[in-house]
């Protein structure tokens, strides 16, 4: 601990506090004045300062009286020594008082070297004038033995007084610099601007402290030489003395630490990877960034100076930050950490990175080196494998991979159920030749793909159990960037259950075909173009053309040209409906001898590797077309006689009682429409006599035996109140099974024969 006593009296206590830490270090004694606790008693304040050897202050001090005039009165008596630390504005009081020349001026701004070398010299300026108040030779003996070099120089650059030191560091006697000036002893590049430096502290009258580089003897040296103002007797040129602190070493040191600074700045800010330093606060969690490189201000878009304001949870999502407590508890745990963890880049943009973090202490404070590197691209390269990779294991192919040599190294588990093989059991070169009927042509396919060829077709393969079954196997070479073989791929399908449907697809065609030309109608199969494809025999004798001459032709070579439209619609209609198969639509077909005929087509749409088909079975219709004509006739005529008759004529199926037929007659005799007889069918028996109703019922429907040709008698009552005496007669009609399938019956309106 210093015997000194420091007093630091600034108007701004962060400027003081910020000087107490710098002295600090040095072990100096030292006390921050408190202005607001100011007695206005001058013996309390004396004892406050009476012990206090130096003085930090600035203009603050002269407008406290008490203070101001207790500081003076004990510099008069050599006890006290002031630093005013001043600004341009204020670099001197002149004319305030007059000790003015004991006081060593520091300006604003000053770097902690200037101040302790200004402390240092005030506090050795104290000694020495405390030394030259006993005694001037004690001064001398002071100066003489002081470890600095000391000189004492005038405005003319004459040197006046040099210590021992001076002498011994320049190699010469005391006496050799009495008289000489500066330009006599250094350099003219140098005596130049320390000379000006000298001058101006003349001039002003406020001390510095400068940092030269000179030449003595031959050799470069840096000194720190504090230049202060020398009491001036009247009439006397005035005059500066100087302490001159060899730093050659530190400044050797200094620029090998710049040097060193500046590599490895380089180093840092070009490597491949983001680095960055920050805090640890005392809760354990990230503070500010200290430094981070150019990686890191590139990837995220800040620039150096917006991300020291930052720390790393400023620039990680929320996933990430979750994960914050358990990477910190490994931190403390271990010292080091690796983890992902997703970067948010100025403009939003979401960065996977992997980042390495090291915990350490520098100058007795946690602090934390992240290493991180961006793997966007290595996650995404990561996620597509794992998709191959899923594929690969998910696809029913079986995919065996092996090295250049043929040595096995992975399947899949398609592959692994087709042949029963573990991966080691075929870990051999050429080990899944084995897996070949006919080892040689496995081995010819291995040299194959094994010289960087391809190779693929149908062969046999054997299982682990002995089963042979038939494949189709496509197998590569793999090649890297230079084309060098680095594996061997082989995709294998077991293809028994397309040979059986080959062969079952082959009988039932052959079967198709015979089927198809046994026909009595015509088949017909056309493409998606609608050119037939495909006739059969029939065709022939229904067309006329042979099988020869259609093929290849458009399907409406088959059909009138006035129909073709028609046709054509009612095939579009079919398609964009999705109707069901088998659909059937007339139509109009033309014969090679363009004769016309009508035609019944049923068509089924469908599909076969990718193609479209479309099969036709067409049905000559001509006779039944006469059949229905004549049919038609017959029914025109019966309409036209049961629309002209009295009687009543009806049919009715005898297994449902349903009335298949009431002729117009029933209105009436019933009195009531046949509209009303469908909508109600028992209001005809209903509107029966009760006596007569279930002889009416037997009888027309033919139970109990009733058959009597010469018919029944029965009495209708109207809805209108009149009754009506008919005669009913009822016939069975036999179909070619010999079983009646219909009842006839006929009614006549005999009220009036009553009568």
């Amino acid at each position: 601990m210093s015997d000194y006593k420091i007093l630091i009296a600034l108007e701004n206590t962060l400027e003081s506090e910020k000087i107490q830490e710098i002295l600090s270090p040095r072990d100096y004694s030292t006390t921050i004045f408190n202005w607001e606790n100011t007695s206005n008693n001058k013996k309390s304040l004396f004892n406050d300062l009476k012990d206090i050897d130096l003085i930090l202050t600035d203009s603050k001090f002269k407008y406290d009286k008490n203070f101001f005039t207790l500081i003076f009165d004990l510099m008069k008596k050599k006890v006290l020594s002031l630093i005013l630390i001043t600004t341009t504005e204020e670099h001197s009081f002149k004319g305030e008082f007059d000790l003015k020349e004991d006081i060593i001026s520091l300006k604003k701004p000053f770097n902690s070297r200037e101040l302790i070398l200004t402390l240092e010299l005030a506090l050795h300026k104290k000694k020495m004038e405390n030394a030259l108040h006993d005694s001037e030779d004690k001064y001398r003996l002071l100066v003489e033995n002081a470890d600095d070099p000391i000189a004492i120089i005038n405005y003319e650059g004459e040197f006046i007084l040099v210590n021992s030191s001076a002498a011994r560091f320049f190699g010469c006697d005391k006496e050799d610099f009495l008289g000489k000036t500066m330009w006599e002893l250094f350099p003219k590049e140098y005596a130049d601007p320390q000379m000006k430096n000298i001058r101006k502290v003349i001039e002003t009258g406020q001390g510095t402290i400068i940092e030269s580089k000179t030449m003595i003897r031959g050799n470069e040296y840096y000194f720190s030489t504090n230049i202060q103002p020398m009491p001036v007797k009247n009439g006397e040129t005035g005059m500066v003395q100087l302490i001159a602190r060899d730093i050659t070493p530190m400044k050797v040191f200094e620029n090998a630490l710049k040097k060193s600074e500046e590599k490895f700045r380089e180093v840092f800010n070009k490597a491949n990877d983001g680095i960055s330093l920050h805090h640890v606060d005392e809760n354990g969690y990230p503070g500010n960034f200290v430094e981070v490189n150019d990686v890191v201000c590139e990837r995220l878009g800040y620039t150096r100076e917006e991300l020291l304001k930052m720390g790393p949870i400023d620039i990680i999502n929320s996933e990430t930050k979750a994960l914050m407590p358990e990477i910190l508890e490994q931190l403390k745990s271990s010292g080091r950490a690796t983890f992902e963890a997703i970067q948010v880049s100025r403009d939003g943009e979401l960065i996977t990175t992997e980042i390495s973090n090291h915990l350490f202490t520098l100058q007795g404070k946690k602090m934390i080196m992240a290493v991180s590197r961006d793997i966007s691209q290595r996650k995404k390269t990561e996620d597509q494998l794992l998709r191959i990779l899923a594929g690969i294991e998910n696809t029913t192919d079986a995919i065996g991979i092996s090295m250049p040599d043929g040595s096995h190294f992975y399947h899949n588990q398609s592959f692994n159920e087709l042949f029963g093989y573990s991966v080691e059991e075929l870990n051999v070169p050429l080990g899944p030749v084995k897996l070949f009927k006919d080892p040689e042509l496995g081995l010819h396919i291995f040299q194959t793909i094994m010289a960087g060829n391809d190779w693929s077709g149908e062969l046999e393969m054997v299982d682990k159990s002995g089963r042979v079954f038939p494949a189709y196997i496509r197998a590569n070479s793999i090649k890297n960037e230079k084309g060098k073989v680095i594996g061997l791929i082989g995709v294998l399908n077991d293809i028994t259950e397309r040979k059986r449907v080959e062969y079952a697809l082959k009988v039932s065609e052959e079967k198709f075909r015979t089927l198809a030309q046994t026909a009595v109608d015509a088949i017909v199969i056309i493409d998606r173009e609608e050119k037939i494809i495909f006739c059969n025999k029939s065709l022939e004798r229904i067309f006329d053309y042979r099988e020869e001459e259609i093929l290849g032709e458009y399907l409406d070579t088959l059909i009138p040209k006035r129909y073709v439209e028609d046709f054509q619609f009612k095939l579009d209609y079919f398609h964009e409906q999705n109707l069901e198969k088998g659909n059937v639509f007339e139509s109009f077909g033309m014969r090679k001898d363009r004769s016309e005929f009508p035609l019944e087509m049923s068509l089924n749409t469908w599909t076969s590797e990718g193609e479209t088909y479309t099969t036709f079975i067409i049905r000559d219709i001509t006779q039944r077309k006469l059949n229905e004509f004549k049919l038609k006739m017959r029914e025109d005529i019966f309409q036209l006689m049961s629309q002209n008759i009295d009687e009543v004529f009806w049919i009715i199926d005898p297994l449902t009682g349903q009335i298949l037929y009431m002729s117009p007659s029933y209105q009436k005799i019933w009195g009531q429409t046949i509209e009303n007889l469908y909508q109600n069918p028992r209001s005809w028996i209903e509107s029966m006599h009760p006596q007569d109703k279930d002889n009416f019922i037997s009888y027309i429907f033919g139970k109990n035996g009733s058959t009597d040709r010469e018919g029944i008698k029965c009495r209708v009552l109207r809805s209108d109140g009149n009754e009506k005496l008919i005669k009913v007669r009822a016939f069975p009609v036999i179909n070619e099974n010999k079983e009646i399938y219909r009842r006839i019956g006929i009614a006549t309106d005999i009220s009036k024969s009553k009568d």
